[in-house]
């Protein structure tokens, strides 16, 4: 009966939607946990369709991903987002390649941006920056978790700066490049503000981990002027000039920054700190060649071995000054500082995204775009065909999309709950976090069945005339992952 169930043994719950729910049984992460749930059908799932929503978490509330097109040639990993608006609770949500949850952790009342794997000291490792966001700087910590999900540092930024949420990658020696800001006083009558205004400067620093002491700072008002801005000045608050939000180490140990307002992408010397050239803006040091323009941008990412390449997501607004949101890969000639068109991605239907924006080229040569306030997620093959498109509820903004390879082993337990309708039991079952899970082992006194992984969480229903099963999760070779779980049916 393996990996099938057996029509003479098992009943679907379909049959019973339309009966009343005597009562339910709920057993967690070990031992015997009864607990009565009014509606069995009803609750916990109640409440918008947008979400989804698990009998055995009902804990855990995330945003529901429609997948709209998916075809052969997709690169391998899980989906790394982290919507930070729309239905649904706040934190880093893993999916898998049909949009149902791997792994999620409620990060309530604060939001999270940035969620990525990575690799520290040798070992595989979760990152995100958590905190409160406002006129889209941040104010918050940066944390690291292992393969277990088990917290290993929280890390501010440093000298006392507000740590943003634009930034955090931990570089191959075992730092952190992070972003930050600062206000002060700047002469902004080249923006028509007052010649003693105040504003807002970015900040990038390289953090030692875990003590966060800071080995490098950089201060944007320290190397470029106010006057290289494009964002319109307000009398209220204080004068976002620059808004720095992607941090790439280069090949050569040096840095690039991209600054949303200012519309440029400058290469930083990591010793100096002087500016070694611009792409883009009003200064730039290239060439711009046709289709080569952004504005407003974000995610400047290095790629290429001989060629200089370099990808980025173009939003056009806000305020608007394009037509559509796309994604650039854009080859930079440094001896005759030319820049020339690459590749171009953009969404049909047309999509103008106001902020927030990815896009990751992957070891295939794939390209993934996260569409940033639209609520779209794109893979396409390098030449421009869509693999993969996918979209959030209404009202979900999602600051990066990533696809990167994960293997999660949760230190906790898995969970179960047994709910009773009609003298049926079914049983649902989950194990946040556990990417090798490939099917749960049913064993009773009558026989052992195994039951395929169903997205997060997968329902069973339970043999007739047992009063207690054992349920293990296995992986694609039927090795147990966890001891198991007893459960009175």
């Amino acid at each position: 009966m393996a990996g099938t169930r057996s029509t003479n043994l098992w009943l679907t719950r379909d049959a019973f939607l339309r009966r009343s729910a005597a009562g339910a049984l709920a057993l967690g992460t070990g031992g015997f946990a009864p607990r009565l749930v009014a509606d069995a059908i009803a609750s916990p799932l109640a409440g918008p369709a947008n979400v989804h929503r698990f009998r055995s978490r009902p804990d855990i509330v995330t945003p529901m991903l429609v997948v709209r097109q998916k075809h052969a040639g997709r690169s391998a990993g899980h989906l790394f987002i982290a919507p930070n608006s729309g239905p649904g609770h706040r934190g880093p949500l893993l999916l898998d390649d049909d949009g149902q949850p791997v792994w999620f952790r409620n990060t309530r009342p604060v939001v999270t941006m940035n969620f990525r794997a990575a690799v520290y000291r040798g070992k595989p490792v979760l990152t995100w920056w958590e905190g409160k966001s406002r006129n889209g700087l941040g104010h918050g910590t940066h944390v690291v978790v292992d393969d277990s999900y088990r917290e290993l540092m929280r890390v501010p930024a440093g000298n006392g700066r507000p740590a943003d949420l634009h930034e955090f990658i931990i570089t191959s020696r075992g730092t952190a490049l992070v972003t930050a800001w600062e206000q002060s006083v700047a002469d902004l009558s080249a923006v028509g503000g007052p010649s003693g205004g105040r504003v807002i400067g970015g900040v990038v620093q390289e953090l030692e981990l875990p003590s966060g002491r800071v080995l490098f700072e950089w201060r944007s008002l320290d190397h470029v002027d106010v006057a290289e801005s494009y964002q319109p000045w307000s009398p209220r608050g204080a004068y976002d000039y620059f808004h720095v939000n992607s941090v790439e180490l280069d090949r050569d140990g040096n840095l690039l920054v991209s600054a949303r307002n200012t519309w440029t992408v400058y290469k930083v010397d990591r010793e100096s700190g002087d500016v070694i050239w611009r792409l883009g803006g009003k200064k730039s040091d290239f060439q711009m060649g046709n289709g080569t323009g952004f504005a407003w941008q974000h995610d400047a990412r290095r790629h290429g071995g001989s060629e200089y390449l370099i990808s980025l997501f173009d939003d056009g607004a806000s305020p608007t000054v394009q037509p559509q949101s796309k994604g650039l890969v854009l080859k930079l000639d440094q001896t005759a500082r030319r820049a020339t068109l690459h590749r171009r991605y953009t969404h049909y239907p047309n999509v103008l995204s106001r902020a927030l924006g990815s896009v990751q080229v992957m070891p295939n040569s794939n390209v993934l775009v996260g569409w940033g306030t639209a609520p779209f997620i794109t893979e396409y093959r390098s030449d421009g065909k869509v693999l993969w498109d996918a979209e959030l509820p209404e009202g979900a903004e999602n600051y990066r999309a990533l696809r990167l390879p994960w293997t999660g082993r949760p230190w906790r337990k898995p969970d179960a709950v047994v709910e009773y309708m009609k003298g049926h039991h079914f049983i649902y079952a989950s194990w946040n976090g556990a990417t090798e899970l490939a099917r749960w082992r049913l064993t009773s006194k009558l026989a052992t069945t195994f039951h395929a992984r169903t997205g997060f969480e997968t329902e069973i229903v339970a043999p007739y005339g047992v009063k207690t099963v054992m349920l293990t999760p296995v992986d694609a070779k039927d090795a147990p992952l966890h001891p198991g779980l007893e459960l009175r049916v």
